[in-house]
């Protein structure tokens, strides 16, 4: 399983991604984006994605009730040259955030 950040400037193509069905369609040729090897699972990462996330099922029992699956994530990626990015966040219906200003607050943490 993997999972992706996309940033503000391919935000139509992961909206687009979500609305269509890859049984029938291939998304990395339909929405022009690029295939990269993931490293432990077999769907590949998305070279357009800030962030990607490679993670395995650890629990499916609440699958059929709640629709929720928990997750480990096996292998993080960024793209380092993408500074601060905006990326965008699905929030249910059609509605979407996007990340905003960064902030400092008092911490203990290095």
């Amino acid at each position: 399983m993997r999972d992706q950040y996309p940033d503000r400037g391919i935000d139509k193509k992961a909206v687009a991604c979500g609305n269509t069905s890859g049984r029938t369609v291939d998304k990395f040729k339909a929405f022009h984006l690029t295939p990269v090897k993931s490293s432990y699972v077999k769907a590949p990462r998305i070279e357009e994605c800030y962030v990607n996330l490679e993670c395995k099922v650890v629990d499916a029992g609440m699958a059929v009730r709640y629709n929720l699956f928990i997750l480990e994530v096996v292998q993080a990626w960024i793209d380092p040259g993408k500074k601060n990015p905006r990326t965008i966040h699905h929030r249910g219906k059609g509605a979407f955030m996007i990340s905003g200003k960064t902030i400092a607050l008092p911490s203990r943490m290095k």
